[in-house]
C-alpha cells in the first residue's frame, strides 16, 4: 500500500472492532486484511489518491481467495396454507392464531415472533409514543418480514420491523401481518439495510457494523452490498472507517451528535475524542473542523 493510502489501512481499526472482524472473516473463510486492502487500494486509486507509478493500468481488485463452501441453499419460502399445516401438526392451539390472509401474508402471533440476530440495529430500538399511537389508530400498515427461527420451528425471527413489532406490542395488538420468506443471513442482513437505509434514520457505526458483517461473516461481495443499498464502493469503505473512531467518538455518531463527515475528518486528529468534545461545545460544522485542523498542522 502506498504513503498515500495510509490513513486508510486496517491499523486504523480500534481494538474491538479488529478483534470481532477477524472473528467473523474466519466463518467466511477469507482474510479481512487481505480483502478490505485490496478494497482500499482501488478505492483510493479510484479517486487518485495513489499514484500509479509507472503504470496507465487501472487498480483492480484481485479474487479473493476461495471461501469456505455455502451453506446449502435455503428452501422455497412457505406459501401461507403451508405454514398452518406446519404448524398444526405440532401445536393445534397455536395454529388456530396463524391465518392466512393472501398468497403472500399471514397473521401471525406477537408471542411467535423474536427480534433474531439479522436486525441491522445493534441496541435496543426506542420506541416513539407517536409511532405506538398510529398504530393503535391504524394497523401497522406494511407487514413484517420474517424467517422460520433456526432454534423453534414454531417461531419466525424478525428480519424487518422490529420496531413495528415493539409498537403494536405496547398498542396492544395480539397478532401482526408478515410476509414469510426463506433468506440467508447475507439476504437477511441486506433486506434490513435496505429498509433502515431508506427511512434514513440508522445510525453510520451500525451501517459501518452491517457492512463489515455482510463483507466478512457473510462472505458477500462488494458489488452484491452497492446493487442492494445503492451506495457505491467508495461509500462502503468510507463508512467503516469510522470503526477505528475511539468508542467515546463512535458512541457520539451513534447518538447523532455528530455526523459521520465529522468523523470522517477525526480519523486524522491526533486526540479525536477531545476535539469532539469541541466540536459539539462550538457547534463546528464539519468545515470549520477540517480548516481548524488545517491551520493546526501549518502551524510551528
Amino acid at each position: 500500500m502506498t504513503l498515500s493510502a495510509v490513513p486508510w489501512r486496517l491499523d486504523r481499526l480500534s481494538a474491538g472492532a479488529r478483534e470481532a472482524a477477524e472473528i467473523a472473516s474466519l466463518g467466511a473463510g477469507l482474510s479481512l486484511s487481505l480483502w478490505l486492502t485490496r478494497l482500499i487500494e482501488e478505492t483510493c486509486a479510484d479517486e487518485g489518491l495513489i499514484a500509479r507509478a509507472g503504470s496507465s493500468q487501472p487498480l483492480t481488485l484481485q479474487p479473493v481467495p476461495a471461501a469456505a463452501p455455502p451453506d446449502p441453499a435455503p428452501a422455497a419460502p412457505l406459501p401461507a396454507e403451508a405454514a398452518v399445516l406446519a404448524s398444526a401438526a405440532a401445536n393445534d392451539d397455536a395454529a388456530q392464531l396463524i391465518l392466512p390472509l393472501d398468497a403472500n401474508t399471514t397473521m401471525l402471533p406477537v408471542e411467535l415472533l423474536e427480534a433474531g440476530a439479522v436486525g441491522t440495529r445493534r441496541r435496543s430500538e426506542e420506541v416513539p409514543d407517536a409511532l405506538v399511537a398510529d398504530i393503535a389508530k391504524h394497523n401497522i400498515g406494511k407487514p413484517l418480514l420474517v424467517r422460520r427461527s433456526a432454534t423453534n420451528a414454531e417461531h419466525f425471527e424478525i428480519i424487518a420491523g422490529r420496531r413495528r413489532w415493539r409498537a403494536a406490542q405496547r398498542a396492544g395488538m395480539a397478532q401482526l401481518p408478515a410476509i414469510i420468506v426463506a433468506m440467508s443471513d447475507g439476504e437477511a442482513i441486506l433486506a434490513s439495510l435496505a429498509e433502515n437505509l431508506g427511512r434514513a434514520d440508522l445510525s453510520p457505526i451500525d451501517e459501518a457494523h452491517a457492512y463489515l458483517r455482510l463483507l466478512t461473516q457473510c462472505g458477500l461481495q462488494p458489488a452484491e452490498i452497492t446493487a442492494a443499498t445503492g451506495h457505491d464502493r467508495q461509500h462502503l469503505v468510507r463508512t467503516m472507517r469510522l470503526l477505528g473512531l475511539p468508542p467515546a467518538v463512535r458512541q457520539l455518531i451513534d447518538a447523532g451528535q455528530l455526523s459521520a463527515e465529522h468523523g470522517s475528518a477525526l480519523l486524522d486528529a491526533g486526540d479525536p475524542a477531545a476535539l469532539a468534545e469541541t466540536i459539539i461545545a462550538e457547534g463546528w460544522s464539519v468545515a470549520e473542523l477540517r480548516q481548524r485542523m488545517a491551520t493546526e498542522r501549518r502551524a510551528p
